[in-house]
């Protein structure tokens, strides 16, 4: 039993999924937003206090730490662009949640509950741009690919289920 870490933008649905997926599969969750934020305070407070780099670190570290255990791992949308982390996910389990660009800017724009750093004063068509610069790398690292565009949870999940054989 192994880790099962889930990649993709902000909005793809990463914390939903690894609720649903952990508890079907009773593994135990890692929703890496939330144990940095327990670790370092809000994360929008951070970026603007610390910078980017500074909580990529952070990310980096605590990446290292739950890729350790069998559990599902639902990363930050940006866990992606340090080569080490890409390094240290060549090897796991990935599961891209893709999603098309403008369900991604709904949900993004429709969330009252999380503040992201890194589309709070962008417009839509900036949101776009950042998921494209990162499409191909989410594609790379994945062993798997899950499409969550118009999809229930459950079909999600099933699917992952499905594509890893776990």
């Amino acid at each position: 039993m192994e880790a099962i870490v889930l990649i993709g933008f902000m909005g793809a649905g990463k914390t939903t999924i690894s609720k649903e997926l952990a508890e079907t599969l009773n593994y135990q969750r890692v929703d890496m937003d939330d144990v940095l934020v327990d670790r370092i305070g809000p994360i929008n407070v951070y970026f603007e206090e610390h910078g980017e780099p500074s909580f990529r670190e952070h990310e980096t570290n605590l990446l290292k730490e739950a890729v350790q255990q069998a559990s599902v791992i639902a990363t930050g949308g940006g866990v992606i662009l340090q080569k080490e982390n890409q390094k240290i996910l060549s090897d796991k389990t990935v599961v891209y949640l893709k999603t098309d660009p403008d369900v991604l800017v709904e949900r993004i724009r429709n969330d009252q509950e999380n503040i992201r750093p890194n589309a709070a004063n962008k417009n839509d068509g900036e949101i776009k741009h950042l998921f494209f610069s990162r499409e191909k790398l989410y594609e790379k690292l994945a062993k798997v690919t899950v499409d969550t565009s118009r999809r229930t949870p459950k079909e999600i999940v099933e699917e992952i289920i499905e594509k890893v054989g776990v």
